[in-house]
C-alpha cells in the first residue's frame, strides 16, 4: 500500500505507459579526442611518400642539384615541429611546386631550378665559410698553451700539489671532476654494503637462535652437521660476508690513498718552477705599469 506522499511524488504518465517500461536515458559517450594533423597518418604518410621521398629521389639521381638536395634536408629538419596549419600548408605548397618543376621538361621550369641551385650554392658556401672560421677560433682557443701564474694549487683529496695554470688544462679539471664523482659513488656504495653486512649478521644470528632453541646443547656438541653456520660454502671461502668485507676493504684503501694525496707536499723542483713563474709575472706587471706612466707623462707634457 502506497502512502499519499509517495503517490504525490510519483510521475504523472499516460495510462498506456507503465513505470517499468520507460526507457532509461543514459549519457552519450564522450566523442573521441581529435588527433592533431601533424600526427595523423592521413597527413604524415602521404607527405612522406608523395612529397619528401620523391624530392630526394629525383635530386639524388643527379649531382647538379646538390645544393637543393642539401637545402631540402635542412629545411625539413628545421620545420619538423611545425604545428601551425597555415604555415604547414604554405610550406607543403612550395615543395609541391618544386617537385612539379623538377618533373617538368619545360625550359622555363628548368631555368628556375638552375637559378635556385646557384642561389643556394652561394648561400651554403657562405655558411661553410662561417663554420670554418668558427672552428678555427675554437681550435685556437683549445691550442692556447696554459701558462703558470706563479701561485699554488694546494693538494686535495682529488689532486696532488700542482702549480696554478691559466687557463687550467682540461686534463686537470676532468681528473678532479672524475675523482670527485667516483668518491661520492664509493661513499654511497660503502654505506649500502655496511647496511647489507649488518642485515646478514642479524639474519644469521636469528637462525642461530632458532637452532639453539630447537635442539639441546648435547645434540649440538655431538653432531657438528647440525650447525650449518660453521659449514663453509665453496663458492664463498671467506664466509657468507667475505665478499662484502673484501669490497669494503678495497674501498677503505682508496679512501686512505686519497687522504695520503691530500697530505702531499710540494717538491723543490716544483717550488723552483713556481717561483720563477712568479718573478716573470711580477716583471711583466712592472713593465706594464711603467709603460702606463710614460704614456701619462707624455699626455701631460703635450
Amino acid at each position: 500500500m502506497t502512502t499519499p506522499i509517495r503517490q504525490v511524488l510519483r510521475p504523472v504518465l499516460p495510462p498506456h505507459i507503465s513505470v517499468s517500461s520507460t526507457p532509461v536515458h543514459r549519457a552519450s559517450p564522450a566523442p573521441p579526442r581529435g588527433i592533431p594533423f601533424f600526427r595523423d597518418p592521413a597527413h604524415t604518410i602521404p607527405t612522406k611518400w608523395n612529397l619528401y621521398r620523391p624530392l630526394l629521389r629525383i635530386l639524388s639521381s643527379s649531382s647538379t642539384f646538390s645544393s637543393i638536395h642539401r637545402e631540402i634536408k635542412i629545411r625539413w629538419r628545421e620545420t619538423k615541429g611545425l604545428t601551425s596549419v597555415p604555415r604547414v600548408k604554405l610550406f607543403l605548397n612550395d615543395y609541391y611546386e618544386l617537385l612539379e618543376y623538377l618533373k617538368s621538361d619545360k625550359p622555363k621550369h628548368k631555368e628556375e631550378i638552375n637559378k635556385l641551385e646557384i642561389r643556394l650554392k652561394e648561400k651554403h658556401s657562405k655558411i661553410d665559410l662561417k663554420e670554418i672560421e668558427k672552428m678555427k677560433i675554437i681550435r685556437n682557443v683549445k691550442e692556447e698553451k696554459p701558462k703558470m701564474t706563479g701561485s699554488y694549487h694546494r693538494p686535495t683529496l682529488f689532486n696532488i700539489p700542482l702549480p696554478r695554470f691559466k687557463p687550467q688544462p682540461i686534463s686537470i679539471g676532468s681528473t678532479i671532476h672524475n675523482r670527485l664523482r667516483s668518491r661520492e659513488k664509493r661513499m654511497l656504495k660503502r654505506k649500502e654494503y655496511k647496511s647489507l653486512l649488518i642485515d646478514m649478521k642479524l639474519e644469521i644470528g636469528f637462525w642461530k637462535s632458532l637452532q639453539t632453541t630447537s635442539t639441546s646443547s648435547n645434540e649440538i656438541s655431538n653432531s657438528i652437521d647440525l650447525d650449518w653456520i660453521k659449514s663453509k660454502d665453496p663458492r664463498f671461502p671467506g664466509g657468507w660476508d667475505g665478499l662484502i668485507k673484501e669490497e669494503i676493504k678495497i674501498m677503505d684503501q682508496r679512501f686512505i690513498k686519497e687522504n695520503l694525496r691530500s697530505e702531499m707536499k710540494f717538491d723543490d723542483a716544483l717550488l723552483d718552477r713556481i717561483q720563477r713563474a712568479k718573478e716573470k709575472k711580477t716583471k711583466w706587471w712592472k713593465g706594464i705599469k711603467e709603460s702606463k706612466k710614460d704614456d701619462q707623462s707624455v699626455s701631460i707634457a703635450g
